[in-house]
């Protein structure tokens, strides 16, 4: 015999969410606690069970103007223009980080890409900064080096205040040529040109794009390490490596005592829901390794395109 106890976000019960799973029941003669399902969805699943004590930025606006921020440091995306800040944007710390970013950001492979004008990507990306959108991930992989330079021009050209906004790009490692592997040489290469390109004096994420197989996994996280030393990069993290190499990354940072990553960006949609959903949220308790998904392949399948 077993019970289970639902927790809904109904106004009349929301203060007593974390009480109800607290209870010990007595059955068949022994204590047993019950188990917790958030929203109807077991907890592996469901990773809005995490983010239970974030605010939407609707919230802290109000919290700010009437005080009531704490000890609690909101973003300055959120105090620039609160009276445009989309309301129900959050705002989330990256893993263990103190990086504070919009739950949304904007990707470059439509922005920067095809037949998408420079006033129009300005326009895009202008509209997101306005509305709260403190993320701006960029990716050789996608629109090549065109990305880089256009989103550095429009940023030199707004003069925004460095700290309002972040910016992540990637190292991509291509297996068709010989020059693009995760190589120290090329990690530090790649992080040079993009800050030429990007008209940066840093960079804020480093997102090294696959696995190299070829290159041990050591070499790789002294390497960011390096350019993080340097001042060139604040943070790294990886995009579509598997648990086990994101988990291998993490104990050679600790065995060397090296930068771990703070970001895993995977693909998380209808027809690919396994990864994100039941084994990086693993991660994300052991090690705090933060997941930013991407639907990009969802679309593209239910347009019909290939």
């Amino acid at each position: 015999m077993s019970k289970v106890v639902l927790i809904t976000n109904t106004s009349n019960d929301s203060n007593n969410n974390t009480t109800a799973a607290d209870e010990d029941v007595a059955i068949a003669g022994f204590n047993q606690t019950l188990p917790t399902i958030y929203r109807c969805r077991a907890p592996i699943a469901s990773l809005d069970c995490m983010e239970e004590f974030q605010s939407t930025a609707e919230q802290l606006c109000l919290q700010l103007t009437s005080g009531g921020l704490q000890g609690y440091t909101t973003p300055t995306s959120v105090s620039r223009q609160t009276s445009v800040v989309t309301p129900g944007l959050r705002y989330r710390n990256l893993g263990k980080s103190g990086l504070r970013v919009s739950s949304v950001g904007l990707g470059t492979w439509v922005t920067f890409g095809g037949n998408v004008s420079e006033e129009q990507a300005e326009s895009v990306v202008v509209a997101a900064y306005d509305a709260g959108v403190n993320l701006f991930d960029i990716s050789e992989a996608h629109s090549g080096t065109r990305a880089e330079i256009e989103l550095g021009n429009i940023l030199q050209k707004k003069n925004w205040k460095r700290h309002t906004y972040v910016v992540a790009t990637k190292i991509y490692w291509n297996a068709k040529s010989e020059e693009r592997g995760l190589s120290r040489k090329h990690i530090i290469s790649s992080v040079q040109a993009s800050l030429a390109r990007l008209k940066l004096s840093y960079i804020d994420i480093v997102i090294v794009h696959k696995c190299d197989p070829m290159c041990p996994t050591e070499e790789i996280v002294r390497a960011m390490t390096h350019v993080i030393s340097q001042g060139w990069v604040m943070y790294w993290g990886t995009s579509r490596w598997s648990p086990v190499e994101i988990m291998e990354a993490y104990t050679n940072c600790r065995q060397f005592n090296c930068i771990t990553p703070i970001i895993e960006q995977t693909e998380y949609h209808i027809f690919c829901r396994e990864k994100a959903e039941l084994y990086l949220p693993e991660l994300y308790n052991k090690i705090g390794i933060r997941i930013s998904p991407c639907t990009a392949c969802a679309i593209l399948c239910v347009e019909g395109k290939k």
